[in-house]
């Protein structure tokens, strides 16, 4: 099956081949059928659900890196699409409204004058990630994607910087490992010509505690998080009455999700950790991770 430009621009975000839900059809031309007051009903899915992934994943363990101790790995992140965010409420120009697929719905739309979903069953996001312990109980984390092309549909890139603290050393004899985080990140995306499309900034913070015996860890928290999509101007046509265009702008979008409880495990055998969490949120994420830590 034809891959689409929505695809080739999940392929982009996740960095990875997301054959399994490649489609017919084209974001951008679909996008062309929604009027303003539809774009958000049609887009937020999506939207919330890369915001939520890319808010997941920061840590594997509460206990921090020594200094110039570090880790690198690749963090993959899948949310599913919820039964309830396949659909939404088109609005027509008489003001009348029916039921619509949302971009994550059906492929088959109710008319011409309708657009169409994409089928997912899930989002994805895969984030290369890198850490380094410094003095006084603190780690940095950095979340760097450099401009990526993704065919005709455009360009991505994405970075993230974020801060760690050690909670336990102040608290002596204390059996757990305790930490708090922040984090912010911006993903971009670009038309073929270099021209902005839309972009998300999401930042996050929280604390986590973690429990290690041996080779394996338990690691839970809680986190407080916020997520935002800029949608660049777009030219809305009336599927039917084609000579009817309108400028589309100002378009901005708040994911679901504003906090989260989240637990999971890591394996350490020698250098390579193995980790897998998953999010309770009104959008939940899973997340899985692998990489190389240094002490």
């Amino acid at each position: 099956m034809k891959k689409t430009n929505l695809v080739r621009i999940l392929v982009a975000m996740a960095l990875v081949s997301s054959a399994a839900i490649a489609q017919s059809g084209d974001l951008a031309e679909q996008l062309k059928k929604v009027a303003k007051e539809n774009a958000e009903g049609y887009l937020n899915p999506l939207l919330s659900s890369f915001g939520a992934a890319m808010n997941s994943g920061f840590y594997h363990s509460a206990d921090l890196h020594s200094a110039l101790g570090f880790d690198v790995g690749i963090k993959a992140m899948l949310v599913p699409v919820k039964d309830e965010d396949k659909e939404f409420d088109f609005r027509f120009p008489d003001g009348t409204t029916t039921k619509s697929p949302t971009v994550v719905g059906s492929s088959t739309s109710g008319s011409s004058s309708q657009p169409k979903g994409f089928d997912l069953k899930f989002v994805p996001l895969v984030i290369p990630q890198a850490s380094i312990g410094l003095p006084f109980g603190l780690e940095v984390t950095g979340r760097f994607v450099p401009s990526v092309s993704a065919g005709d549909a455009g360009k991505v890139s994405f970075v993230g910087f974020g801060l760690r603290h050690d909670i336990d050393q102040y608290i002596p004899l204390l059996p757990l490992d305790i930490a708090v985080h922040f984090m912010t990140q911006k993903l971009t995306f670009n038309d073929k010509n270099d021209k902005k499309i839309m972009s998300a900034s999401g930042t996050a913070f929280g604390a986590e505690v973690s429990k290690s015996l041996i080779i394996f860890t338990l690691y839970g928290g809680f986190q407080i998080e916020s997520s935002s999509w800029e949608v660049e101007s777009y030219t809305f046509t009336d599927p039917t009455n084609p000579a009817n265009t309108q400028t589309v702008s100002g378009l901005s979008f708040t994911g679901k999700n504003k906090s989260r409880v989240h637990v999971g495990a890591r394996f350490l055998l020698l250098f390579l950790n193995i980790h897998a969490d998953y999010s309770l949120a009104p959008h939940p994420v899973a997340t899985a991770g692998v990489g190389i830590t240094f002490r």
